[in-house]
Formats: C-alpha cells, sequence, structure tokens
C-alpha cells in the first residue's frame, strides 16, 4: 500500500515537472520570438521573466530533491541580478556577453549543488572535467522524455503504447529531417523538384501559418530540452575527493622557476620607475599604443599565467619554495599595477569605451584575487582557490551587470575631455545604446558634446571641416525604442523621453 502510493506521489511529481517544464518553452515562443530579428535590443522585461521562470523551476527542483541549503543563495542571488539587468539597461554589449556567461555559471552552480559534500568539496581541474561531463548527460534523457511526454499527453493502454510510439516517432522524425536537410537540399540540386516541393509548401501553408508552425517546432525542442536538462542535472552529484599524492613538486626545479621569473620581473618593474614618475604619455600616437594598449593586454596575460603557476605550486612544495612564492606573489601584484597604471593613463587621454571599461574592471577583479591569494599564503590549510575564482567572478559579474555602464563612459569621456592635451573623441560615443539618450539630449542642449578642436588640429583631422551632428544618433536610438513591443522595452526606456 505504501508503495502504491509513493508511486503515485512520485508520478504526480513527475507529470507536475513535465508540464513546468513547457512554461519557459512557451513564454520563450511568445515573447522572445523577435529576438531571432531585433537581437539584443529584443530582450528587456522579457528576458528577465523568462530568466526568472528558468530559476524558479530549476531551484524548486533543488528544493524537492533536498539539496537546497542557504548557502546556495551565493549563487542564485548573482543569478537573479543577472536576469534583473535586462530590466534596467539597452547595454547591447553586455546583453550578448549575457548569452554566453549566464549558461556557462548556470551550468556549474547548479551542478555543484546536487554534490553530497558541496560545501568542503575542494574545486580542480577534475571537478571541472566532470561538470563538463555532467552537461552532456542530457543528451541520453531525451528519448526518455519524447516517450513521457507522449504517454502524458495520449494515454493508451499498455498493449498498443509501443506500437503507437514507434509509429508517431517515425512520422515525427521523417518530418524534422525531410524539412531540414533533404528537402532544401534536393531543391537546391533541382529546379522542378523545387517547384513541386513548393506547391506542397503552398498547400501546406494555406491551413497552417510557417511562421505559427516554426514557433510550434521550437516550443517542442525547447520543452523537451528543459525538461531533459532538469531529469539529467538534478540527479545526485557524485565527485569522489582524488587521493593526494604524496609526491610534491620538486622543490628544486619550481625553486628556480619562481626565483627566475621574480628577477625578470623585478627587472621590469625597476625599468618602470621612471615612468611612473613621469605620469604623462608622449604625443605620438603610435609610442602610446605600443606602451599602454598593447603592454597592458601583454601585462594582463602575465598576471593570468601568474595564477596559474600559483595554483600548481601552492602547498606543494616546501616551505622555502612558498616563501618564495609569497615574494613571486607580491611581484605578480605590482606587475598588475603597472597594467593598472597604464590603462589609467591611456583612459585619462583617450577616454573610455566598452573595451577600456571591462579590461579596468578585468584588472580590479586580478586585483582582488592576488590579494586573496596573498593571504592564503598564511594559512595553514588548503584554500579552494578555483572555488574562489569563480565566486568572485560571479559576483564581480553579476553588480557590474547593474550598474549603469554607459552613463558612467559618457560621464567620465565628458569630464576628462576638458584635460589639458586630451585627445577625447566625444563624437565616438556614438557606439552606445539608447541608455544614454536623455543624459545625451541634455548635454547637446547646454553644449557638452562639443568636441576638441584644438586637438583635432594638431592631428591634422581629415574629417575637422565636418559638422559632428549627433541629431542622426538621437533619432536612430528613438527609432530603437518606439520599435520595441512593451514587454521588450526596460526601465531606462520607459524613462527615456
Amino acid at each position: 500500500m505504501l508503495h502504491t502510493e509513493n508511486y503515485k506521489e512520485n508520478k504526480k511529481d513527475l507529470s507536475l515537472r513535465l508540464i513546468l517544464s513547457s512554461v519557459p518553452a512557451l513564454f520563450f515562443v511568445v515573447f522572445l520570438w523577435n529576438f531571432w530579428s531585433k537581437g539584443p535590443f529584443a530582450l528587456g522585461f522579457n528576458a528577465t521573466f523568462f530568466l526568472f521562470i528558468f530559476l524558479a523551476l530549476f531551484v524548486w527542483v533543488l528544493y524537492k530533491k533536498n539539496f537546497y541549503n542557504h548557502r546556495d543563495l551565493l549563487w542564485i542571488v548573482p543569478m537573479i541580478l543577472i536576469a534583473i539587468s535586462y530590466s534596467f539597461y539597452d547595454n547591447p554589449f553586455f546583453k550578448v556577453v549575457n548569452l554566453f556567461f549566464f549558461p556557462i555559471l548556470f551550468v556549474i552552480f547548479y551542478n555543484q549543488s546536487f554534490l553530497i559534500n558541496k560545501k568542503d568539496k575542494i574545486w580542480d581541474f577534475v571537478f571541472i572535467s566532470k561538470i563538463i561531463i555532467r552537461f552532456f548527460s542530457f543528451l541520453s534523457k531525451i528519448g526518455k522524455t519524447f516517450y513521457l511526454y507522449l504517454n502524458l499527453l495520449i494515454p493508451i493502454n499498455r498493449n498498443k503504447k509501443n506500437i503507437f510510439i514507434r509509429v508517431f516517432s517515425g512520422i515525427i522524425l521523417f518530418l524534422i529531417i525531410s524539412l531540414t536537410f533533404f528537402i532544401p537540399l534536393l531543391s537546391s540540386a533541382d529546379l522542378e523538384f523545387a517547384s513541386k516541393m513548393k506547391i506542397f509548401y503552398d498547400w501546406f501553408s494555406s491551413f497552417i501559418s510557417l511562421p505559427l508552425a516554426y514557433k510550434a517546432l521550437v516550443f517542442v525542442v525547447l520543452t523537451f530540452l528543459f525538461f531533459s536538462v532538469l531529469t539529467a542535472w538534478s540527479e545526485k552529484f557524485v565527485c569522489e575527493e582524488e587521493v593526494e599524492s604524496k609526491k610534491a613538486i620538486d622543490p628544486i626545479i619550481s625553486g628556480i622557476v619562481l626565483v627566475g621569473i621574480l628577477f625578470l620581473y623585478l627587472f621590469f618593474l625597476w625599468i618602470q620607475l621612471n615612468r611612473l614618475l613621469i605620469g604623462s604619455l608622449p604625443f605620438d600616437f603610435k609610442e602610446v599604443e605600443s606602451l599602454v594598449k598593447s603592454g597592458f593586454w601583454q601585462l594582463l596575460f602575465l598576471s593570468i599565467i601568474n595564477i596559474l603557476i600559483y595554483f600548481f605550486t601552492y602547498k606543494k612544495t616546501n616551505l622555502l619554495v612558498q616563501k618564495i612564492l609569497t615574494v613571486f606573489t607580491f611581484a605578480s601584484l605590482f606587475l598588475l599595477f603597472s597594467a593598472a597604471y597604464r590603462m589609467g593613463l591611456y583612459v585619462k587621454y583617450y577616454g573610455l569605451s566598452y573595451e577600456k571599461f571591462f579590461a579596468s574592471y578585468t584588472v580590479v577583479y586580478c586585483g582582488l584575487l592576488f590579494a586573496w591569494l596573498l593571504s592564503r599564503l598564511f594559512i595553514k590549510h588548503r584554500s579552494n582557490i578555483v572555488k574562489f575564482l569563480i565566486f568572485l567572478f560571479l559576483w564581480m559579474y553579476s553588480l557590474i551587470s547593474i550598474f549603469p555602464v554607459e552613463r558612467f563612459i559618457l560621464n567620465t569621456n565628458i569630464a576628462l575631455s576638458d584635460i589639458k592635451d586630451s585627445r577625447i573623441r566625444l563624437f565616438e560615443l556614438t557606439m552606445l545604446s539608447p541608455d544614454v539618450l536623455s543624459p545625451i539630449k541634455e548635454y547637446k542642449r547646454v553644449g557638452l558634446l562639443e568636441e576638441n578642436v584644438a586637438y583635432l588640429v594638431r592631428e591634422g583631422d581629415e574629417k575637422l571641416d565636418e559638422k559632428f551632428d549627433w541629431n542622426p544618433w538621437i533619432k536612430e536610438q528613438e527609432r530603437l525604442v518606439s520599435d520595441k513591443k512593451w514587454y521588450e522595452k526596460n526601465l531606462i526606456n520607459l524613462f527615456s523621453n
């Protein structure tokens, strides 16, 4: 009797998850469909609510499976902030980057939530590799998902079930493959065949709208995908601790490498002292580009290498090498300061852009990370370096997502344009989105968008005689906002008029 009750309860819960998995899919095809034509500007309130529904579904299952605890808020809250950012700003750069980072961060943190020992589990390359393997585990669930949905929608007796499912599966598979691959390829190979197929398409579209058919197909695919992912990633995650090798990294080899790199860094920093004391850039643009723009990325890349060196030597060598590692980390931090100083001078004279803003934010991230790594060397127990690295990235990324980046870039460039010898061209800010439409109108009215003519004359600008007219940009941003449906807008759009 108890077994029957548990079966009915599990069946009810399964049916509920099957139905709820279709909700984000339906929301996507109804409210996010214009993304294919409008791009990131179609993502506003709709994207926020879609991500809310998506997160709520997965967190609900996490809770139902008894794996949720209050520490999971450390990754859930940043995910919510990223979702809210779509309702705040139009920033197309960040919205596109979100499409890449949000899924990656969600995969890592949601799957680690199903670890038995998730609080104390050391994140290493083995853990990350198992996360990657677990990511693809949903592929094995697609067949079962199809069977469950078919059984939910068309309940038939057990004797006829297998035959019906096989026939229905064959028809659906044939239509998908034919419409996607065979008919388009054969039509391109023979015009007469294409004309015959056009008659079929015209007949088909006479009673079924093709856009509606596409939406229905995407709805079905996303529903299957969401449930398959939900099923695969909601299973207990077993990641056993690797037996730590007693053989440490050779202290002589690692010590020589660390000391050698350390002396190179110290020599490099000593050379930089003259430029640090000067505090200004040369007027030759090519020299500036070599000194700052190229040099910054090289130093930032070296900082990443330094983090890897730290990871492979931390707590794996003798005490002497650990002391050398402490000095090495200090030198790495000063090397990062050199990169930050170069970027600061570049921003001072040439202003901010998307690239320079996020590059500067990356320096802040690396600085906090190096400071934390340095503190770990004075603690006896082994710290969870990779976990902290990813958690710090998650929180800093989520916080910058709700920061008014474009307004900050605009105001900073206007303020810096008054500095003597400024090379900032305010008209380059036409790269920005409707996020700054209102302040641009106001700054244009009071004359704050006038160009630095003296600098342009000195540089021999060929476009000096052209009028830096902001009106086309203003009209284009107003058109972008007016073309949006109500659910594609954000708070900035509502208050930009």
